[in-house]
């Protein structure tokens, strides 16, 4: 007789198995870039922002300049953004999206799929458990960061 898994497990695998989807899912139609890390992280800045100084840009993502220059290099070869001088300031690179860098968040997974075999009922009880879970850790981390702040 197997094993049953418990609670906790079941819902690492399904979220595994989502991101190891989300992944694959990025992966292939835009070469493995992540609108939430990396690359990706800059793109998903940009669309909200359109323009704005690398310098800046670099602040507002807290990435060091070194490691933003390289990331931005690469997206400026794929055609993602372009930089220029300010005509203000030559100093100041300034960072734009393209056309195409725009495209990367137009698309997006087809996330519905997962839940077809599911009837309202159970998507309307996942939603509300899932409302619960995320409420839980929000209070959680409230409190992780609370407690930190006390020790420093």
């Amino acid at each position: 007789m197997a094993e049953q898994k418990n609670l906790i497990e079941t819902y690492l695998d399904a979220y595994h198995l989502m991101h190891r989807y989300h992944m694959t899912w990025y992966g292939k139609n835009f070469g493995g870039l992540d609108p939430r890390q990396g690359q990706g992280r800059i793109l998903s800045a940009l669309r909200q922002i359109r323009c704005i100084k690398q310098k800046e840009l670099g602040i507002n993502l807290d990435i060091r300049p070194q490691s933003l220059g390289e990331l931005l290099q690469k997206l400026e070869a794929h055609g993602y953004i372009k930089r220029y001088h300010s005509q203000t300031d030559k100093r100041a690179l300034i960072v734009e999206l393209t056309e195409k860098g725009e495209t990367f968040h137009l698309q997006k997974p087809e996330y519905e799929e997962l839940f077809v075999d599911l009837n309202a009922k159970e998507r309307a009880e996942l939603a509300k458990s899932l409302e619960k879970i995320s409420k839980r850790l929000e209070e959680q981390i409230q409190r992780e960061n609370t407690e930190e702040d006390f020790y420093v």
